[in-house]
């Protein structure tokens, strides 16, 4: 049983560096170990001190969204090949208290202290520490959005951190078939992720307005912005992709969106929805488009729908 276990938790790490090497997480550091700060406290045996916190993939990057800011994720895998226990509540307690007390040392740890310092030459002022939790099965019929599942959960009142993000199947394949989908209909074109500009961002000059680095609060937005830049000519598209599945109150609030805040690069617009029909959808497409009134006489747009799976990824 060990062994399997074993084998079954390092094919979920395969899956999971395929898949944030997809969002521009590029050559993350794995295996990483954390001297423990809070022996006691941490402690998951009664009497036996911790020593030590692993960390099983670690990456860091200039953010795009916040000013001389530095990104400092912590990566935790829980790759299962059973369904997610029903109910889940403990055992996401679990996993969260785990990722939580590594990101609370991690703020004291070396690691930390000698990332930051690579990045002193970006006139960096402050970094964030995020904790990224995957909490994936490869159980294709069991109850895949289980992060509603858990939101009413009650956490320990001791456990201390900022932020943790938690991805669990249904929202590791919504990015995964986003991505995927548009790499594969406009082959011929860059992929590259939209920066949203805010009071937060916007005194840092070396800033971007996109990029091939997916920023960590993108990861439970329900939409995925992103630009497509012709290879040939360096045109670019304005795409949105949505975690809904398409209805009309949807499409009129995204191309409002659209064509809010591309004005000054795109005026054609993709879509992509979960579920999408042309044959029963398309009249619905045009209908929206119109409330658009003069504007819908400049624009072109474009609507998908995004399927594939992220657990291919063990394949390529």
């Amino acid at each position: 049983m060990g062994e399997l276990s074993k084998k079954i938790g390092e094919h979920g790490e395969r899956v999971v560096l395929k898949f944030v090497e997809k969002l521009g997480w590029t050559s993350p550091s794995d295996g990483e170990s954390l001297i423990c700060n809070k022996s006691l406290k941490h402690q998951r045996t009664k009497d036996t001190p911790r020593t030590t916190h692993g960390i099983d993939l670690f990456y860091s990057y200039k953010s795009q969204l916040e000013d001389f800011t530095v990104n400092n994720l912590l990566i935790s895998v829980k790759y299962t090949s059973n369904p997610y226990p029903t109910p889940p509540n403990s055992k996401f307690k679990q996993h969260l208290k785990d990722i939580a007390e590594t990101v609370e040392c991690f703020a004291r740890s070396d690691l930390r202290n000698e990332t930051n310092k690579e990045y002193e030459s970006f006139g960096i002022r402050r970094s964030s520490d995020t904790g990224v939790l995957f909490w994936l099965s490869s159980d294709r019929e069991s109850e895949q959005d289980i992060v509603s599942k858990v939101s009413s959960v009650i956490l320990d009142k001791e456990l201390e951190f900022s932020n943790i993000q938690i991805i669990d199947n249904a929202r590791a394949s919504f990015i995964y078939n986003s991505i995927s989908s548009v790499e594969r209909i406009f082959s011929e074109s860059d992929i590259k992720f939209h920066y949203a500009f805010s009071s937060s961002n916007y005194t840092d000059q070396n800033i971007s307005k996109f990029g091939s680095v997916l920023p960590v609060e993108y990861l439970t937005s329900p939409i995925l912005p992103m630009r497509i830049i012709d290879q040939n000519n360096d045109k670019q598209k304005f795409c949105i992709s949505s975690i809904e599945s398409y209805n009309e109150s949807a499409m009129k609030r995204l191309l409002n969106f659209a064509s809010d805040i591309s004005q000054d690069f795109s005026n054609e617009f993709v879509f992509l929805f979960t579920k999408y029909d042309e044959e029963q959808n398309g009249a619905s497409v045009k209908k929206c488009i119109r409330t658009l009134g003069e504007k819908s006489s400049n624009i072109k747009v474009f609507v998908h729908s995004s399927v594939n799976d992220f657990r291919g990824l063990i394949n390529e």
